[in-house]
């Protein structure tokens, strides 16, 4: 038997499928929305899986499509997990903590999990979030901007002259130079700079506030063109929300017949 960890983030689904006897993954893939109900099925229909577990932060739809197939391939309901005002040695000082994304909280909690000290968590996704633990597991706050294909595309839809860039057209394409001598080339190394240049000030007076000794990490689909370009040490982990969702799923399925 095994279980899946789903994490449906604004502009893919990523899914895990752990091994329940000893919680090791043996599958991993990421899916685009495109007919996401026969993708599902396609993937998911050679595993026999006793738990399903998701966090959405895309549109509630995504989540009936989830439970539409769990449902007709396993005859499982899927849990759908919300932020919890202190839940795995993690506190949040948000007044509604359902307002703090889940993936946001599952990052922490991943986080925490592997290091037990202050913490700064960066997801370079859609949206770049910055968030903050103390070394006594207390979420302090944090930040949210755009990130580099909303601020790409912004450009785009709000100019009159500027040209949309596809995702597959986000390496510049002239690297002798610094400086760009085209328009796409210009955006994309503008975009990247200007988000570059404030995760370095920001993670910096973050430092000031919270101390150097503060433990830096990076995630997202945008983090490895990111770090490259900040100062600061982060560990880069790939998936880090997949890992906070297996620390629940080990809380929640391990007391059930897996």
């Amino acid at each position: 038997m095994s279980y899946i960890l789903i994490d449906a983030g604004n502009s893919s689904l990523k899914l895990s499928v752990l091994d329940s006897a000893d919680n090791l993954e043996i599958y991993f893939t990421i899916l685009d929305y495109s007919d996401l109900y026969h993708n599902l099925i396609e993937q998911l229909s050679e595993f026999i899986v006793s738990n399903v577990i998701i966090s959405n932060v895309n549109k509630a739809m995504v989540s009936h499509i989830v439970t539409d197939v769990s449902l007709l391939l396993w005859n499982v309901v899927p849990y759908q997990v919300v932020t919890q005002q202190n839940k795995y040695g993690i506190s949040t000082r948000y007044s509604n903590p359902r307002l703090l994304g889940c993936d946001r909280w599952l990052a922490l909690i991943a986080a925490r999990a592997e290091f037990q000290k202050a913490i700064c968590v960066v997801d370079c996704g859609t949206a770049v979030t910055i968030d903050v633990l103390t070394e006594e597991g207390m979420h302090i706050g944090g930040f949210i901007t755009p990130g580099l294909d909303m601020s790409r595309n912004a450009l785009g839809y709000h100019t009159n002259n500027l040209p949309l860039i596809l995702r597959d057209e986000h390496i510049i394409n002239d690297s002798s130079s610094f400086l760009a001598n085209n328009t796409q080339d210009a955006i994309i190394g503008g975009t990247l700079y200007q988000l570059s240049a404030y995760l370095e000030r920001v993670v910096a007076e973050i430092k000031q506030e919270v101390g150097n000794n503060i433990e830096c990490i990076i995630t997202g689909g945008d983090a490895v063109i990111l770090q490259e370009l900040i100062s600061h040490h982060f560990s880069y982990r790939e998936k880090l929300v997949l890992d906070g969702l297996a620390i629940i799923a080990r809380d929640l399925f391990t007391k059930e017949s897996l």
